[in-house]
């Protein structure tokens, strides 16, 4: 597809403040109670202890939906679990401190909504996004700016961004087809006038 026809995306990744001090909102005036927060960040400090065993949980539960996947090809109900165990990942990579595990799995679920049909979601991509995930999970890569990490994710973004396009276009042609075919605009949606 020539970049001519891409369509243009943009995308902010969010990066959350480092503690819960910078998370509260001070009104009115005053000294601030900060007992509340200083035993709040503890609790979260302890619990962070567990982070990596619950992240490797989870990095676990998407490689056996892949592994599934990979056995089984993807149908819907195979779909559905890549992308329930892929949906984890990226709303907790994030809490359990490695944001790019939030970004590829992003794309992850991305390229698996968009797909017209399943079973023609290149298994290769799927592979590549539970690859990535796995090898930063191994290697502890909790920075956002790792740079090989980083390339990684971005090309992921740019091969399904080109995925979720062209299958963009042939929801376009679909709509088209049909509408030619019924005798209806497909993008208008019709008024009867029945008084």
């Amino acid at each position: 597809m020539s970049k001519d026809k891409r369509k243009e995306t943009t995308v902010e990744v969010i990066i959350a403040p480092g503690s819960l001090r910078d998370k509260v909102k001070v009104t009115g005036s005053g000294p601030i109670d900060t007992a509340p927060i200083q035993r709040a960040e503890r609790a979260l400090e302890q619990l962070s202890v567990a982070f990596d065993s619950w992240l490797t949980e989870e990095v676990e539960a998407l490689t056996r939906a892949r592994d599934v996947v990979r056995a089984k090809g993807l149908s819907e109900d195979t779909r559905k679990e890549l992308h329930r165990a892929a949906h984890d990942l990226k709303g907790q990579g994030e809490t359990y401190g490695y944001p790019l595990i939030t970004i590829v799995c992003s794309t992850l679920c991305k390229l698996l909504e968009s797909a017209i049909e399943p079973d023609l979601i290149p298994l290769d991509i799927i592979n590549h996004h539970v690859d990535a995930v796995r090898n930063m999970e191994k290697m502890k890569i909790k920075s956002d700016d790792h740079p090989q990490s980083l390339a990684v994710s971005n090309r992921l973004y740019d091969v399904v961004i080109e995925f979720a396009n062209h299958e963009d276009e042939k929801r376009e042609q679909i709509l088209l087809q049909h509408g030619a075919s019924s005798g209806e605009n497909p993008g208008r949606t019709a008024v009867s006038d029945t008084g």
